[in-house]
């Protein structure tokens, strides 16, 4: 689930790290910048103003929303998410298609024809990233999908796959198996042909 909130409230419990002064990129449309906080229980980006000024959104992340999470360094370095679902806003122009932009049942997710979000969070420095994405991975460890099952031969996908185009990412993982390289499949269609991954792995999820 996402949830999208004009009132913002600063997380307080299962802080993992905190990063002000981040910009968000949604589906490359800039959303503004605000404090990214990754907690234990959610993502948490808020407290923020928006390129024209005026208060941004608050955007609330519950992590099996978040399909894929990398450290993206083209066209700028940023801590790229993907969700499985279209996340509707007021502020963005161009979208399309319809539904509910403050919740989804992922009973109801189909990797093939279900639109997507792409978010791009950049942070100040560079050197942020690698700790945004280790958080992450703590993060969304905490929270793995029981309706997934990964075979053991099949824990690893072959970053060559995705070895075209024009983005480069790197330490990809991704939290949905099948749908989530459904999904990266999916990806390469967008932006003029293809993205680019390096070392993508999938993450191997156990029962709860």
């Amino acid at each position: 689930m996402v949830v999208v909130s004009s009132n913002f409230s600063a997380p307080v419990e299962g802080i993992l790290l905190e990063t002000p002064s981040t910009k968000l990129l949604v589906n490359d449309q800039e959303l503004g910048t605000a404090t990214l906080y990754i907690t234990e229980n959610n993502v948490v980006w808020g407290g923020g103003v928006r390129p024209t000024g005026g208060l941004a959104p608050t955007i609330s992340l519950l992590y099996p929303s978040i399909s894929l999470h990398a450290v993206q360094r083209d066209p700028s370095p940023a801590l790229y998410m993907v969700l499985n679902y279209e996340l509707r806003l007021p502020e963005l122009t161009g979208q399309s298609g319809g539904g509910d932009s403050n919740s989804q049942d992922d009973d109801d997710f189909d990797a093939e024809d279900q639109p997507i979000t792409q978010l791009r969070f950049v942070p100040q420095s560079e050197s942020e990233l690698q700790a945004m994405y280790s958080a992450m991975s703590q993060g969304q460890s905490l929270h793995p999908d029981p309706a997934d099952e990964v075979d053991d031969e099949d824990n690893y996908l072959d970053g060559e796959e995705f070895d075209d185009g024009e983005e480069e990412f790197e330490d990809a993982e991704e939290s949905g198996g099948d749908d989530a390289a459904a999904r990266l499949r999916q990806l390469r269609l967008d932006h003029n042909g293809a993205q680019h991954y390096h070392d993508a792995e999938d993450e191997e999820i156990g029962e709860e």
